[in-house]
């Protein structure tokens, strides 16, 4: 079994020890562009190893379950996480029919926008494969949860009944 260094390098991705523009790079280059060309937000996780799993979980308030996809690719130990928030497009605030607010109610002005629209991705890369056929994802209250159970390993070996033959 190979290394996990090397099954990286075998991915193209850069390692941990390269700098930070080549790193800067790479991810730029992995991320697929959004309409018009701007790139899609690289989703920020957090990533913890158990003796019999890989968990997973990232905040994606604002998406409903069919707004994003969470696929597992490669050997199985590569999982790629894509969607889209919507900006509500509905006017919850609508002000009273003939009131003065109701006047200037389309002249908005933007004094602050700091929430994520638009497309995200996250390609993330597993020391290890997983059984993809036994992968559980659940969401709740905006945070996605995936829990990716470890392949057995093979290196154990297996035993093989050996018979007597006459």
């Amino acid at each position: 079994m190979s290394s996990f260094l090397d099954r990286l390098k075998k991915k193209d991705v850069v390692a941990a020890n390269s700098d930070d523009k080549k790193q800067e790079q790479m991810a730029a280059q992995n991320k697929p562009a959004a309409d018009g060309g701007v790139p899609a937000e690289q989703l920020k996780v957090d990533i913890y190893q158990t003796p019999t799993a890989i968990l997973i979980y990232s905040q994606i308030a604002g998406c409903s379950i069919n707004d994003f996809g969470v696929t597992i690719e490669g050997d199985g130990d590569v999982v790629v996480i894509k969607g889209q928030r919507a900006r509500p497009n509905g006017d919850y605030f609508s002000p009273a029919e003939g009131s003065a607010e109701a006047k200037n109610h389309e002249a908005k002005e933007h004094l602050l926008e700091e929430c994520s629209w638009g497309k995200f991705y996250r390609q993330i890369i597993l020391p290890t494969e997983v059984d993809a056929a036994k992968t559980e994802a659940k969401m709740h209250e905006g945070i996605l949860m995936l829990r990716l159970p470890l392949k057995e390993a093979h290196d154990k070996g297996v035993r093989i009944n050996v018979v007597q033959v006459q």
